[in-house]
């Protein structure tokens, strides 16, 4: 009996669908330019299997994931301007298909040595990123699903500094728990501009708690919800991209009707031109 061997794109191809169920961020991506795996991302050893309940939420392992800590000297620091364009992509480029929330937190190395930073100080939230309402039970109503790299920009007032940046998605699919992805990056930001310390700002662990309103079983995608009410500080600076608490309106969407408004402005434009 001859037996197939699968090819590199086959395998993976398969393991690209699997990471659509678990996954996690080992990539940075700045300015369109995509990094190594744990280039500048800290490394954990939590793998893909998410933190499933809120026992994370009294730990220090809530910064940056298990075991990061320990990764942090090995991890290279990339240089990033204030108001650049940045990204988060998953392992093995598998596309994230569970509903839920996703943010994006910076926080500061006090020391101004972002390797020995174990995150114990305030963090700022830069970017969220929701969903379109009514609430769909099947999780596909949420901005995140299908993505596999997460877009955000560094706001054009953020300090100067060495900053660990923290994507986080919060999985609502499992109506007793949630489940929390989470991966921290190193970076330095330049700023030659104006610039603004963040005072809106929480601790991990502490900044979150369990009965907060944006984590299941608190929160139902069941439910039929019409908002979401993200957990954490609001947002800061200018160079983020929001979508609202409150419920329709997100990044996407911002940029559809920027499209669309575009479009009315040169369909205007061509019919003030045949007029003339």
């Amino acid at each position: 009996m001859v037996h197939a061997i699968p090819t590199l794109a086959a395998t993976a191809a398969f393991f690209s669908s699997f990471a659509s169920a678990h996954y996690f961020f080992p990539h940075l991506i700045v300015n369109g330019v995509k990094s190594a795996e744990f280039e500048y991302v800290r490394r954990s050893t939590q793998g893909y299997q998410p933190h499933a309940g809120f026992d994370i939420l009294s730990s220090n392992e809530l910064r940056c994931n298990t075991g990061a800590q320990a990764n942090a000297a090995n991890t290279k620091v990339a240089t990033v301007k204030a108001g650049d364009s940045l990204a988060f992509g998953t392992n093995l480029a598998g596309k994230i298909q569970h509903p839920g929330p996703i943010q994006v937190y910076m926080s500061r190395a006090p020391n101004g040595d972002v390797k020995s930073y174990d995150g114990s100080g305030d963090w700022f939230k830069i970017h969220e990123l929701g969903a379109t309402f009514p609430m769909q039970a099947s999780g596909e109503n949420w901005l995140v699903w299908n993505k596999n790299t997460l877009d955000f920009k560094i706001p054009a007032n953020v300090p100067a500094g060495q900053y660990l940046v923290r994507i986080e998605h919060n999985a609502l699919h499992r109506p007793s728990r949630t489940e929390f992805y989470f991966n921290c990056a190193h970076v330095e930001v330049t700023n030659s501009g104006a610039s603004q310390e963040p005072t809106d700002t929480i601790k991990f662990p502490g900044g979150y708690k369990t009965t907060d309103p944006g984590f299941s079983p608190n929160y139902s995608i069941y439910s039929g919800a019409t908002s979401y009410p993200f957990p954490g500080p609001a947002i800061f600076g200018s160079g983020a991209t929001a979508s609202a608490a409150a419920g329709n309106a997100t990044s996407e969407a911002d940029a559809s009707e920027e499209e669309e408004s575009s479009c009315t402005r040169r369909v205007k434009r061509s019919r003030i031109a045949r007029a003339l």
